[in-house]
């Protein structure tokens, strides 16, 4: 087995204890500069209006009835004035799609293995586990945007839940989806499920995609159901 050594010249040796040295000295002259900053921070005083000067054994001296000055308090921090306000279109309960079953999930840019295909790709959606003609569902209330069919995906509707958050389905059967312009209701059956060419190989599933604002995101964060 090779071994690695990293080799360290007395040069650099000696470079490094003379660094460590002046940063000893710079950082006890910071700390005795802080010590100081802090006693005259913490006992600052209000100049008199009249200063009361005399001579003193040939020095002249002034009599200063110094007052303190009482520093304002910062006011503490609380979870309220620090917590962020959540701008995140999707909140709220949703509905799943079809079932629990997660077959492949979203994959966020990373390449996957793809069965059908047999190669390595990016998953942008999850696949939920089904059976052919199974029931699959409105994640939320929506306006169909558009059906078409798509010959890598298969039968696909997309639903636009407002926003700037839409969901793509894939894989439905040809004749059992809602229709372009129709309004559904959360938990609505939209369509049976059918086959996706693309992932074939998978098994009866169906393929969604989330998009908000254009980009696509994670389903399952998208549906606040992420852990």
């Amino acid at each position: 087995m090779d071994i690695k050594f990293t080799k360290t010249s007395k040069f650099s040796l000696l470079k490094t204890g003379i660094y460590t040295v002046l940063a000893i000295c710079v950082a006890a002259s910071g700390i005795g500069t802080y010590s100081f900053m802090k006693k005259t921070y913490e006992t600052v005083t209000e100049l008199p209006t009249e200063i009361d000067w005399h001579n003193q054994g040939g020095r002249i001296e002034a009599d200063v009835p110094a007052t303190k000055v009482t520093l304002p308090q910062a006011e503490p921090i609380t979870e309220e004035t620090t917590q962020k306000p959540d701008n995140l279109p999707f909140t709220g309960s949703f509905a799943l799609p079809l079932g629990t079953e997660i077959l492949k999930d979203y994959s966020d840019g990373e390449m996957v293995s793809s069965k059908t295909m047999g190669d390595w790709r990016v998953h942008n959606g999850i696949d939920f586990t089904g059976i052919d003609s199974a029931d699959v569902f409105a994640i939320q209330t929506g306006t169909v945007t558009d059906v078409y069919d798509d010959p890598m995906w298969g039968l696909v509707a997309e639903i636009d839940f407002g926003n700037t958050m839409t969901a793509k389905y894939c894989g439905l059967k040809s004749g059992t989806t809602v229709k372009k312009g129709d309004t559904v209701k959360k938990g609505e059956a939209i369509g049976k499920l059918g086959t996706i060419p693309i992932e074939q190989a998978d098994g009866p599933h169906l393929h969604i995609e989330i998009t908000v604002n254009g980009v696509i995101v994670d389903p399952l964060a998208a549906m606040n159901r992420a852990s």
